[in-house]
């Protein structure tokens, strides 16, 4: 009878042990800003307990600078955002799954235990007693990094799904663009009216459209956004350890190769310029003539140029002028 005593004060007592398990994390996590759990090696094994009634998310990282773990403090603040926003539930589905972080430097033998040989990693810790346990789900998840990457909304949406409820991603209000952006448009908007009288004029001038159209011109004619969209290299190796600036092709292009090139345009296009408004505008009729020979000469020299550059991209091309 006494043990028939004993077995039955047994059985009540494990759910009140098990509850009074769980709120002991609950206070802990309680007194965290951001609802998370700091570990070492030995409270990782007592969050984790065989016993457990609710489900862990224990994240793995190495955050002290010695430890030169770039992609932790990446992740670091995914998971924090994460973890406040599960802070937003009702208390009695809170207490069901807690949010853990166990840093390398605390938890040396964890990592050793585990075999891991990097951080940061997310696992999570299904129940293993209690109504919310699932027969055929009590194996550890991990969360795979290189797939979902280290942002926030992806690791919302793959523990949303693990989690004993849905929860929404809460992103605190953030107050400085909404008044960043009003002041810097009432200070620009006052800028340039207070600058009306030297806009405007820049604004009708020809030479303004005309200078920035041959610019715009230049840059696209000359091969740029092609070596934006393949990713030219700059310069390449040549034969016997020698720097080639200039691809053999019709298909291949280089950066330098292209700088050369819009140069080149650029001086043609001096030359028209000058022939055309420089040189007509000189009152002295001997200036318009020396302009004239100067510029013409310039023009065909720099067409030379140009035609022996083409002739040393396309090897088979018959034709050149003085060079």
């Amino acid at each position: 009878m006494r043990a028939f005593t004993f077995l039955t004060s047994l059985l009540v007592a494990l759910p009140l042990t098990l509850a009074s398990n769980a709120a002991h994390w609950s206070a802990i996590a309680s007194k965290s800003k951001d609802g998370i759990i700091k570990l070492n090696s030995e409270s990782y094994e007592d969050l984790l307990a065989l016993d457990r009634d609710y489900s862990v998310s224990v994240l793995l990282t190495a955050l002290p600078p010695q430890f030169k773990c770039q992609p932790c403090h990446v992740f670091d603040p995914s998971f924090n955002l994460v973890a406040a926003s599960w802070r937003k539930v009702p208390k009695q589905v809170r207490d069901q799954h807690f949010f853990a972080k166990l840093d390398f430097e605390d938890g040396q033998a964890v990592y050793q235990q585990l075999g891991l040989t990097s951080a940061p990693t997310l696992q999570f810790h299904p129940p293993l007693a209690g109504p919310l346990r699932n027969s055929n789900k009590l194996s550890v998840i991990t969360y795979e990094l290189n797939r979902h990457g280290l942002t926030a909304p992806p690791l919302h949406s793959w523990l949303t799904g693990l989690t004993p409820q849905p929860f929404s991603l809460y992103k605190p209000f953030n107050p400085i663009p909404f008044i960043v952006v009003p002041l810097a448009l009432i200070v620009i908007t006052v800028s340039l009216y207070s600058m009306r009288a030297i806009l405007i004029p820049l604004a009708q001038s020809r030479v303004v459209w005309g200078t920035g159209s041959l610019i715009l011109i230049l840059t696209f004619t000359s091969g740029y956004m092609w070596n934006k969209i393949k990713g030219a290299p700059y310069v390449a190796a040549g034969p016997g350890g020698s720097v080639s600036w200039i691809a053999q092709g019709y298909s291949n292009q280089l950066g330098l190769e292209s700088q050369v090139v819009g140069g080149v345009y650029g001086l043609l296009a001096f030359s028209i310029v000058a022939l055309t408004v420089f040189v007509p505008a000189q009152s002295s009729p001997v200036k318009q003539r020396i302009g004239v020979y100067l510029w013409l000469a310039m023009l065909i020299v720099v067409f030379s140029l140009l035609m022996k550059l083409f002739r040393m991209k396309n090897g088979g091309y018959p034709f050149g002028l003085l060079f």
